[in-house]
């Protein structure tokens, strides 16, 4: 039986064109001018802005399905260990015994939940700062372009 990915998003974007939005723009106001503007450039400018906003939601997609991924594997191996645990515990006789178990089940399930937890916080962490330092670095270069533009008016 074929293994489905949960919430493949990929269908979502695969219509999304900023090549095609470029186009649209440039096709709304090729024939406007702002004088001392170079509509190349700002056409430009916006091809990689379109660039920029495609490939960080590609990330945010790609780091959306691996966490889902790794969480629906979590879940996988909790039921294993939840599993072998009361397998474990059934064939215990001794009620000293059988506490003793449960206790050492109880602080290994809370030490792999934790460590989980932090796994799933890191991934997170992860592709936030991945965009966000992109969209620091477009910002930075756009605002750079902007005061270019300035100042070839003057």
């Amino acid at each position: 039986m074929a293994q489905q990915k949960p919430f493949d998003f990929s269908n979502l974007f695969a219509s999304f064109d900023p090549q095609a939005i470029a186009k649209q723009f440039q096709d709304s106001f090729g024939g406007a001018s702002i004088p001392g503007i170079d509509p190349t450039k700002l056409l430009e400018t916006q091809r990689k802005n379109m660039e920029l906003l495609m490939s960080t939601n590609q990330e945010m997609l790609a780091g959306s399905q691996a966490l889902v991924q790794r969480q629906a594997n979590m879940l996988q191996e909790a039921i294993a260990e939840v599993t072998a645990a009361a397998q474990k515990l059934a064939n215990s006789g001794d009620a000293k015994d059988v506490s003793a178990q449960q206790v050492e089940l109880l602080q290994t399930a809370f030490e792999k939940a934790l460590a989980n937890s932090n796994e799933i916080s890191n991934m997170i962490r992860q592709t936030q700062e991945s965009v966000t330092s992109q969209v620091n670095n477009r910002i930075s270069e756009s605002l750079k372009e902007l005061k270019e533009t300035i100042a070839k008016v003057k």
